[in-house]
C-alpha cells in the first residue's frame, strides 16, 4: 500500500467512513419519531394486556362491545369500498364500450 493509500485509509477511519457502508457508530442508533411511537405503542399494549388481565371480569363486557363495534365498522367500510369499486369498474367498462363504438363508427365513416 502506498503512502497516499495509507493516508486515505486513515482519513476515512478518523471520520468514521470506510466500514459498514460508511456510517459512523453513532449513526446506527438514531431515535426518530417513528421509533418513539413504536416504543410507546408497544409499552401501552403491554400495560393494556396486564391491566385487562387483572380487571378482565369487570371490563371484559365493555371491551367485547368496543371490539364488536370496531368489527361492525370495518365490515361497513369494506361494504362501501366494494360498492365503490364495482361502480368504478362499471364506469370503466362503459367508457371502453363507448370508445370501441366510436372507433367502429369512425372506421365505417372512413370506408
Amino acid at each position: 500500500m502506498s503512502n497516499e493509500e495509507k493516508e486515505h485509509h486513515e482519513e476515512k477511519h478518523r471520520h468514521g467512513h470506510g466500514h459498514e457502508g460508511g456510517k459512523r457508530a453513532d449513526e446506527y442508533y438514531t431515535i426518530t419519531k417513528r421509533n418513539l411511537w413504536l416504543v410507546a405503542g408497544g409499552a401501552l399494549s403491554a400495560l393494556a394486556a396486564i391491566g385487562i388481565g387483572k380487571a378482565s371480569k369487570k371490563i371484559r363486557p365493555g371491551v367485547v362491545g368496543a371490539v364488536k363495534e370496531g368489527y361492525a365498522f370495518k365490515e361497513w367500510v369494506a361494504g362501501k369500498y366494494e360498492r365503490a369499486k364495482e361502480d368504478v369498474e362499471d364506469i370503466v367498462e362503459e367508457a371502453k364500450h363507448a370508445y370501441h363504438k366510436d372507433l367502429e363508427a369512425t372506421v365505417e365513416a372512413v370506408k
